[in-house]
């Protein structure tokens, strides 16, 4: 089941990435309405981080076109922002706090011009929303990784953009720190933020997301949780290990399928 969304703020066309002559996507082709919190959720080596990536020309794709705002990523790229897997970043690199998240201000800056004092501002002001405002001294590398996930998250907020790219931010985080992104997702949310999240924990998934794109190299289903959330959808994307008849709250309690990888 593919819902195409009314005036959307993503587009993926018959996207497909392979890896040594084998697709790790196959002709993936869905839309995201704007001003939504949408999840991927599918088993381990699904594709899900490549999506992402390839939605933002970090690595190539094979075929298939992207979509934003109806305009390249080229034209927009100010308007994006990514959030990378945090066991991808050097941790060790030798960077406080306030400079991680004072990157995020480079993209609305020329190549020669210095950042300001209002930059400082927007950076703080992104940290004491994700309640790090007491760390920007600090070197990431002392953070827990609950802490430096946070951190990431506000450099993101630092640029200001409308939409953004999250891969597995509630990963390796306590239910604190789970809490506290949510509850700053939903927020951005209000805002008319278009937020797209790769997602392992099912049980949680249906409550996150309003819309929910299911993946197992090709797309299973893409549309809003209410329509696409369901014990047949899930069962074939994770193999078709669900009992057809079972709703997702006997799913989690009898552990037929992992409920987080």
């Amino acid at each position: 089941m593919i819902l195409q969304a009314d005036n959307p703020a993503v587009e993926v066309h018959d996207l497909t990435v392979m890896y040594n002559k084998k697709p790790a996507l196959w002709s993936v082709d869905f839309s995201i309405p704007g001003g939504t919190l949408a999840g991927i959720v599918g088993p381990n080596g699904a594709g899900k981080s490549t999506l992402i990536k390839a939605m933002m020309q970090l690595i190539p794709a094979s075929s298939g076109y992207v979509k934003l705002f109806n305009q390249s990523l080229d034209s927009v790229r100010n308007r994006v922002s990514y959030v990378p897997q945090r066991e991808s970043v050097d941790w060790d690199f030798p960077a406080s706090v306030m400079d991680v998240v004072l990157m995020g201000r480079y993209g609305k800056r020329s190549l020669l011009s210095r950042l300001t004092k209002a930059d400082r501002q927007i950076a703080l002001d992104s940290l004491k929303k994700v309640g790090m405002e007491a760390y920007t001294g600090r070197q990431i590398s002392q953070l827990s990784g609950g802490q430096q996930q946070r951190v990431f998250i506000a450099r993101s907020l630092a640029q200001e953009a409308d939409l953004y790219f999250m891969d597995e931010p509630f990963a390796g985080v306590d239910a604190t720190t789970e809490k506290a992104i949510l509850d700053l997702l939903l927020t951005m949310r209000k805002e008319g933020k278009t937020i797209l999240v790769v997602h392992h924990d099912l049980q949680s998934a249906k409550s996150y997301f309003d819309w929910v794109i299911m993946l197992n190299t090709r797309l299973v289903a893409a549309g809003p949780k209410e329509d696409v959330f369901t014990p047949e959808l899930l069962g074939e994307t994770y193999g078709g290990k669900l009992p057809l008849l079972m709703n997702v709250g006997e799913l989690a309690a009898r552990k037929d399928f992992p409920v987080r990888e």
